[in-house]
């Protein structure tokens, strides 16, 4: 008798679990993993783990394709229902002749959307302001459209890009970006389907069942013989070779590091940098909270920051810091979470050391994992490193901080850098920092900056500048490296071929 030599799919097909096979058949077709895992049926979690493992022996092809809905935040519902600021002023002022500032409380709005609704109507040439008298110059109906436009969002239907734009600045909408994985069988993998072996049942595990019943069963096939490929010799993962090498740049341009935990409270992470308690970045849908945690914190420094963020601050000669002019709830900064970003150790650093030595200039960097609720794509991760910068000392300006960026970029290999204005609500002014993505043939953000403003630094006695960044270290390696997607560098589609084959050399060189 001839015994037929096992081919490579039929080897592969050895290797294949039931659910494997179930997954495979169900990829000839290109179909999104979720349609799989309902079409099976199967969990997803079982699903993916099928197709990691199908992708690795080069069975199935994956894709990622990224879709983006609008919905209404919570302020969007509120003017949905009630009008949007500026309309219901435009309305008012209709009705009313010789209306005053005084008379638009009458319609409850807070000093920022009133503010807010004032400049929008001033720009639209609709009112005329003489003194405390406030008059319209047109008819609310021109505002008619722009108002009847959240239900269009409400109902999904689209809307003018430019109200579009103008409703996610003012945080009327946000944007959910949801990233599905799509599947398709590979030349390789429509052979092993045809594989006289495919529809056979193999035992992988022995049980007293299998060991009874041996003869009626197939077992996978062992080559005990065939060679195991071991590399011949280890190296550091890519990230902590470039995390090594960013840490020398740094250290070589006189900065220290600074340690810190992962976990955080939510009054380090935004409270001491003044972002508003009801700022849309301390939601659930973009920050990790721990549950059940609760944090102690200094309460005379809670006090301190707390009449910043109500009043503004009495040191301020030219009287602009005015606070939001809202209550500041100690409450809500007990809260723990995993830190969205390594400022929150800048600003522990700045209260324990930098501000018991005023006289002394400090520069201190960190290296560290943040954690933030994003949608996994080509340029976003959900727990990422960020590169931490600070300098304190005399007569720090702009052009000290545009210094930094290409002295440390250059030392990272990275020459072509832009920088663009941006806004933070802890630095003024901040700086926006790219880097050009020959592989995307586009700019992307690789770091945000700014100079501390003085509301951030007075409640620990400092009146001296404070320029900080936080940059992103994987972006920065994509760049590095000419990778268009940082899913590369991690995560179960990661090519270990690829991760293997760089060169130390091409990292610091």
């Amino acid at each position: 008798m001839t015994v037929q030599k096992p081919t490579e799919k039929d080897g592969i097909v050895e290797l294949l679990s039931e659910n494997d096979k179930k997954v495979l058949l169900n990829s000839q077709v290109r179909t999104s993993i979720d349609s799989i895992s309902n079409r099976i049926p199967l969990d997803m979690d079982t699903v993916r783990a099928c197709v990691r493992k199908l992708f690795s022996l080069g069975l199935v092809e994956v894709e990622n394709e990224a879709s983006v809905s609008y919905v209404l935040t919570e302020k969007g519902k509120k003017y949905q229902k009630e009008g949007l600021p500026e309309y219901r002023i435009a309305r008012l002022l209709e009705d009313k002749r010789g209306t005053t500032y005084k008379d638009l409380d009458s319609l409850g709005l807070d000093r920022d959307e009133l503010n807010a609704a004032i400049g929008i109507l001033k720009r639209e040439n609709m009112i005329e302001i003489n003194g405390n008298q406030i008059s319209l110059t047109g008819s609310s109906s021109k505002l008619l459209h722009k108002n009847s436009s959240l239900n269009d969002i409400a109902d999904k239907k689209e809307i003018d890009m430019g109200l579009m734009d103008e409703f996610k600045r003012r945080k009327i909408i946000e944007v959910l970006e949801n990233t599905k994985e799509f599947v398709n069988i590979t030349a390789l993998g429509s052979d092993v389907i045809k594989s006289n072996k495919f529809s056979v049942r193999f035992v992988d595990k022995l049980t007293q069942e299998a060991i009874e019943d041996w003869k009626t069963l197939s077992f996978r096939r062992y080559d005990l013989n065939a060679d195991i490929p071991v590399p011949l010799f280890g190296r550091k993962n890519i990230i902590k070779e470039f995390m090594s090498m960013v840490k020398e740049a740094l250290t070589s341009m006189g900065f220290k590091e600074m340690k810190s935990n992962f976990t955080e409270s939510t009054f380090w992470n935004f409270d001491v940098m003044l972002f508003k308690q009801d700022h849309p970045d301390r939601d659930i849908q973009d920050t990790f909270y721990v549950s059940g945690a609760k944090a102690k914190t200094d309460k005379s420094l809670i006090k301190k920051i707390k009449k910043v963020y109500e009043t503004g601050f009495e040191e301020n000669p030219y009287n602009l810091s005015l606070g939001y002019d809202s209550k500041f709830d100690p409450v809500q900064s007990e809260k723990v979470i995993l830190r969205a970003h390594t400022t929150a150790t800048t600003f522990r650093y700045i209260y324990n050391l930098i501000s018991k030595d005023k006289d002394k200039p400090a520069r201190y960097f960190s290296v560290s994992k943040v954690f933030r609720n994003e949608t996994l794509d080509q340029t976003h991760l959900p727990e990422f490193y960020q590169i931490e910068g600070i300098v304190y000392d005399d007569n720090l300006s702009l052009r000290s901080l545009i210094g930094y960026f290409y002295e440390f970029y250059g030392k990272l290999g990275i020459k072509k850098i832009r920088i663009k204005p941006t806004y933070n609500p802890y630095t003024e002014p901040s700086i926006e920092v790219q880097g050009f993505n020959e592989r995307l043939n586009r700019w992307i953000e690789i770091g945000n900056s700014g100079i501390f403003r003085p509301e951030t630094l007075t409640s620990f006695g400092i009146n001296k500048r404070i320029i900080a960044w936080g940059f992103a270290l994987e972006r920065a390696l994509a760049l590095r490296l000419n990778v268009e997607d940082i899913r590369q560098l991690y995560g179960p589609y990661t090519d270990l071929n690829f991760l293997r084959g760089v060169k130390t050399s091409l990292i610091l060189n």
